[in-house]
């Protein structure tokens, strides 16, 4: 992630929490570029360009001579799951860096004589989801269930039980996620591609297949910030 997101990301919930702070409602003009500027003590560029962002997103509107004016102000997974995404954006993926990092090592703990035994549990987890219409909170069942069959695995209680609060803290990321149709099936493809990776025992086949995983991951949320309309 570069450091543009990052300042962007920051800019753009200064100007959220400004909207809200000052009661503004939907369909209320904003103050002048200069005023905000000024109130939010950051330049006007960097203000134009979290504007454009905003406004691609649908919470403000841009009308040249006339000024800017408020379109949305619930701005919650429930509302718009892809204007969500992009503004907690720097807190889900510093939350996957860690998961990734707790699931590899969980990997790596595992003994290759069990490798068979974690490949045939992911593919009755994966089994049952694929026997169903599911919604989106039937995947999330799924997803955590699926993961943690290498967590339990690993014989750490410690990590396991971090990796379950790590899930937690990110669930809202999930749930949007989970709510695009394209996304489930390309992560039950995923969670087949790391049974198959066990079923190699080859411990570097299987931590490929995660690193694989969580890149779409980041993939789709970055995805959600030039398209507003799939995740």
């Amino acid at each position: 992630m570069t450091g543009f997101l990052n300042a962007e990301n920051r800019h753009i919930k200064s100007i959220l929490q400004y909207i809200a702070n000052n009661g503004f409602e939907v369909d209320d003009r904003l103050p002048a570029e200069r005023e905000l500027a000024t109130n939010l003590g950051i330049s006007r560029n960097s203000l134009r360009e979290a504007m454009k962002i905003l406004e691609t997103l649908g919470v403000v509107e841009i009308i040249h001579g006339s000024g800017t004016y408020l379109r949305k102000t619930n701005i919650e997974p429930g509302d718009d799951g892809s204007t969500w995404l992009v503004i907690h954006k720097d807190e889900i993926f510093q939350m996957l860096t860690i998961r990734e990092a707790l699931d590899l090592c969980a990997v790596e703990l595992i003994p290759e004589k069990d490798y068979l035994s974690v490949r045939q549990q992911m593919k009755e987890c994966i089994s049952k989801v694929q026997k169903t219409a599911m919604s989106n909170e039937d995947m999330l069942q799924h997803d955590l269930a699926f993961h943690n069959i290498v967590r339990k695995m690993a014989g750490n209680d410690i990590l396991l039980n971090i990796c379950v609060s790590l899930t937690g803290n990110i669930y809202d990321e999930r749930r949007v996620l989970f709510d695009n149709e394209k996304r489930i099936r390309k992560s039950i493809e995923e969670h087949n591609r790391i049974a198959n990776a066990f079923g190699s025992l080859d411990v570097n086949e299987v931590k490929q297949a995660y690193i694989a995983h969580f890149a779409s991951t980041r993939a789709s949320i970055e995805n959600a910030g030039t398209n507003t309309k799939e995740v």
